[in-house]
């Protein structure tokens, strides 16, 4: 069937008691082209824990992925928060880090980093969903070109009113409907 016609409602999923959801996302305007990150970490209510978003300068939308992932999960590490499933929608960078390797020389230097912060968790996994269901890490990709430098979010008050309705929409489990 062809994928146009094959519609699904997608849905943030909650998680098991616990656990912390980080999801990531990068944009470019120009592949490579002016960049940014953009990710945030939920708990297993749905809520609010923390975001962080932010220009890369010039370089791919890949590497702008890994960044906002790679800055996610260090704060992960800094807060303790040891439980985590981490969700984006480049099937490109999540095979790459699964696999332990990417083609990618610049995606190689950021990816050991990545996986140390893993294996230092006692428990995370690697889930893709589609780009409908990461609407707010899709935000803040698009959002951070316009700011100065990375910027932090940790009070849902900080979130701009765009974020708090995508928020409420996930946590409600909202469907989106996009390419299944």
């Amino acid at each position: 069937m062809d994928k146009k016609h094959n519609r699904a409602n997608i849905v943030w999923t909650p998680l098991t008691s616990g656990n912390f959801k980080i999801n990531f996302d990068g944009a470019s305007q120009g592949n490579p082209g002016k960049s940014r990150y953009g990710a945030i970490i939920r708990n297993e209510f749905g809520n609010f824990v923390g975001a962080n978003y932010g220009p890369l300068g010039i370089n791919t939308n890949n590497m702008a992925k890994m960044t906002g992932l790679l800055a996610r999960l260090e704060w992960c590490v800094d807060h303790g928060i040891q439980d985590v499933e981490v969700e984006g929608d480049s099937q490109i960078i999540l095979n790459g880090i699964s696999k332990q390797n990417f083609e990618n020389w610049k995606l190689e230097v950021i990816r050991p980093k990545i996986q140390r912060i893993c294996e230092s968790l006692n428990k995370f996994t690697f889930k893709h969903i589609y780009r409908e269901g990461n609407s707010m890490t899709d935000w803040l990709a698009n959002s951070g070109i316009d700011c100065d430098g990375p910027t932090q979010l940790t009070e849902k008050e900080e979130l701009p009113d765009g974020l708090v309705e995508i928020l409420a929409a996930d946590k409600i489990r909202f469907p989106k409907t996009g390419i299944g």
